[in-house]
């Protein structure tokens, strides 16, 4: 196999964070990384997401999978609605279960950054985020 074509083979299992364009519309800064449009992934999408102090991912829900997401940077709070609200710091590991309606503050003075996941794939992007 020659480089080129195994090159263009390598690509479709890597992403770097700098050629996916954030998703502004929800609150903060969104990457999916990994996803059936850039890596062609059956199973799940993955991605990280940047919050700047004071600002709210707005209130949203996935159908058909659950979330969860690794806190890289900065303290914040998970609102589970009609559940609990969690806070975050650093470290942290958290998932949100398949439909549950919920949002994520920062309550911090730095920016939140996470990496998320959810599985299973919804059947489209818009199924599988719903905003609220």
């Amino acid at each position: 196999m020659n480089t080129e074509r195994r090159f263009k083979k390598l690509m479709n299992y890597k992403v770097h964070e700098s050629d996916i364009t954030p998703l502004t519309d929800k609150g903060g800064e969104v990457r999916v990384l990994l996803s059936p449009r850039t890596v062609k992934s059956t199973q799940l999408i993955m991605g990280v997401a940047t919050i700047p102090p004071g600002e709210i991912v707005k209130e949203h829900l996935h159908d058909y999978g659950e979330e969860c997401f690794y806190v890289q940077k900065g303290t914040g709070k998970l609102i589970l609605r009609n559940l609990d609200q969690l806070n975050f710091k650093a470290g942290d590991a958290l998932i949100i279960p398949q439909g549950t309606i919920h949002s994520i503050e920062n309550i911090g003075e730095e920016d939140v950054e996470v990496v998320f996941a959810t599985a299973p794939l919804a059947p489209t992007a818009r199924e599988g985020h719903r905003n609220l």
